[in-house]
């Protein structure tokens, strides 16, 4: 995604009034257009369990377009001070660390400034929140990662939660679970759950990549699988964590957006649409309501959605033919008032 394309601020309606989502927290006008940028939120090096150095990592996120990364080995915290160096490269390391607790309960810690302590409990909800309490403490953003990696937790889990800021629905790890087996549902299934009862968080797509030696082949933790594309008026980590806490982002595992909008009234969606080719892609967008509803889907682009205030919150997922997706965040949509 280029970062050359500009966009409105993403709108959340409430009862009482809609403000901009935007890096700086103000109402767009138009000195303060804003920008996309691409960056990966889960990625691992050989100070953890990957195959390539801090190094080796950042010139592949660069070469293949992205903007800003996050480096999340276990335990141990990435300075980006000691690697970031280039301030004119377009591209900006946060600082990061998976926070590794027992119970298999990981989170993201992205944005910190120094090493996230592990944390032990009786319950995963106790460990989640300590670790997300911590990561708050540095200013940081927390990411809840794999709900469904060896089955750790699940939404009930997720929901006593207080600061909670991003949950992984998408990954290009093999092993992490994310549709579900039947009995534990899908992580997109239990973000709406959590939405559907009064939590705001918001949904990424990762890499959790490993390996970037040898051949890219499906058992294999990968780069280029997953990522996030926020809307903030400068490539700096304070407007990028702010974009991020905001939910002024979307999630993608390949399939690229041009606008999202909304409104009082609707949320309209546009898709960037690959190159004409012998067998070009066809896109469709769903959009999704409380209860994880299926509220209208739509074949056209832009794609738009009329808020009716039944829907306590609209989210839209874009599908490609070929089985890529992107997924917007929520729009907080209030009860209309009778007349």
């Amino acid at each position: 995604m280029s970062s050359a394309f500009k966009a409105h601020g993403l709108w959340v309606v409430t009862s009482v009034a809609f403000a901009c989502l935007s890096g700086a927290g103000e109402a767009q006008s138009p000195s303060t257009a804003l920008n996309w940028y691409r960056g990966n939120l889960h990625t691992h090096t050989i100070s953890s369990d990957g195959d390539s150095s801090p190094w080796d990592l950042m010139a592949w996120y660069k070469r293949n377009g992205y903007q800003f990364l996050a480096i999340t080995d276990h335990n141990t915290f990435t300075d980006p001070a000691a690697l970031d160096t280039n301030p004119n490269d377009n591209f900006l390391l946060l600082g990061g660390e998976e926070v590794t607790n027992e119970k298999t309960v990981h989170v993201n810690a992205i944005g910190i400034t120094k090493v996230v302590p592990t944390y032990t409990g009786a319950t995963a909800t106790a460990i989640l929140q300590a670790t997300i309490d911590a990561i708050r403490a540095q200013g940081a953003v927390p990411l809840i990662n794999h709900p469904n990696f060896r089955w750790a937790f699940t939404a009930r889990d997720m929901l006593p939660l207080k600061g909670a800021a991003l949950l992984e629905i998408a990954s290009g790890h093999p092993a992490v679970n994310h549709a579900g087996d039947g009995r534990i549902p899908a992580t997109e299934r239990m973000w709406d759950e959590l939405l559907s009862a009064g939590m705001r968080i918001f949904a990424v797509a990762v890499d959790d990549a490993h390996n970037f030696r040898q051949e890219f082949t499906i058992d294999r933790a990968n780069p280029g699988r997953g990522w996030v594309v926020v809307r903030a008026p400068a490539l700096t980590r304070e407007h990028v964590l702010a974009a991020l806490g905001e939910g002024n982002f979307y999630a993608s595992s390949g399939v690229e957006l041009r606008n999202v909008t909304a409104t009082k009234t609707d949320l309209s969606v546009e898709i960037q649409t690959n190159a004409p080719s012998g067998s070009p892609k066809r896109y469709r967008v769903v959009f999704i309501g409380k209860d994880g509803r299926e509220l209208a889907t739509s074949l056209d682009n832009p794609a738009r959605y009329t808020f009716d205030g039944s829907e306590s919150y609209v989210r839209a997922r874009i599908e490609d033919s070929g089985g890529l997706r992107a997924w917007t965040q929520p729009v907080f949509v209030s009860p209309q008032t009778p007349r």
